[in-house]
């Protein structure tokens, strides 16, 4: 037994770091998307170009690793036909996360749209231990109420919610379901395909559906507004790379050496750090309400890396 936690306690470390990696990197959108906006490039264009960049980062990514003979990619017709019908599914509940969360940003307050949307990771673990039997101590619980408390002190500790809008607050819960089922669908659904190609293949499909959204909403002319100026361009081009390929990738393995429950409590550092880049980037100063929160969003994620190392072992591929 000790053999077998000494083991697994390096790749515990190595997945806790990947989200936080994964978090850091989401939480460059917000201020990204706000750049974006004061540059004339809409929500549906922005979430298009993201997915387009991500998934070619990936492309090359998955080619390099070929090339040098790192590790060769898993033809897609080679797959089980469960793995491919969660790959399309995972790539479908990418396109109504993004979709959703920016509209419901746009109808409701963002704090409270990230406080609906953060019921995520208790509903992962909710369903990770119902459906999938993962075994969560007392202490993952405790660090699963810390961080929801302090995600309600980060969010709500800026002011006001604002005003109740029912679809607004709809499509942020519609946006924390698709999140449950992207972080279950890498841990249990595609687990044949390699990280850095899963996360290719879902944002790729993102990103035709987007097209096709945009030709039905007879808006694809406004898909060339990036190329049209330079400040229009560069957030647009980071939020592809920073906010999209490198997180993406980070997040499926870190969810598959953790577990999705665990995964799922440590990326709610996302809207601690996204607090900081708003003071930094764009003068919004922290509340001390939300300098507590963060504080205890901090301590959750410690206590995570305490105890026992997790009993879900199942193989996968990261």
């Amino acid at each position: 037994m000790t053999a077998r936690r000494g083991a697994a306690e390096p790749r515990s470390g190595l997945g806790a770091g990947l989200i936080v990696l994964a978090a850091v990197c989401f939480a460059t959108l917000g201020p990204l998307s706000r750049f974006a906006e004061d540059a004339g490039v809409a929500s549906l264009t922005l979430v298009a170009w993201r997915a387009a960049l991500g998934a070619m980062m990936m492309v090359g990514f998955v080619g390099a690793l070929w090339v040098t003979g790192v590790a060769r990619p898993v033809r897609f017709g080679a797959l089980p036909a469960r793995d491919r019908w969660f790959m399309l599914a995972a790539a479908v509940a990418n396109t109504a996360l993004n979709l959703s969360v920016f509209i419901a940003f746009t109808r409701i307050s963002i704090a409270l749209a990230l406080l609906v949307f953060y019921l995520y990771p208790a509903l992962v673990a909710i369903v990770s231990v119902t459906w999938f039997g993962e075994r969560l101590d007392r202490l993952r619980w405790l660090a699963l109420g810390l961080s929801f408390t302090g995600l309600v002190l980060v969010v709500a500790g800026a002011g006001g919610i604002g005003q109740v809008d029912a679809l607004g607050v709809g499509l942020a819960f519609l946006g924390g379901l698709a999140q449950v089922f992207f972080v279950l669908a890498a841990r249990h659904g595609f687990v044949h395909v390699p990280g850095p190609q899963a996360a290719g293949f879902t944002m790729a499909g993102a990103f035709l559906l987007y097209l096709l959204l945009s030709a039905l909403t007879g808006s694809l002319g406004e898909l060339a507004v990036p190329a049209s100026s330079a400040g229009a361009l560069w957030p647009v081009l980071v939020a592809g790379i920073l906010g999209a390929g490198i997180p993406t990738v980070a997040y499926i393995t870190g969810i598959r050496m953790l577990g999705p429950s665990r995964a799922s409590i440590l990326a709610t550092l996302e809207p601690v750090v996204g607090v900081a880049l708003a003071a930094w980037l764009l003068g919004e100063r922290p509340t001390p309400v939300q300098l507590v929160g963060g504080a205890l969003i901090v301590g959750a994620a410690a206590l995570l890396q305490l105890g026992s190392a997790p009993a879900d072992h199942e193989a996968v591929a990261a």
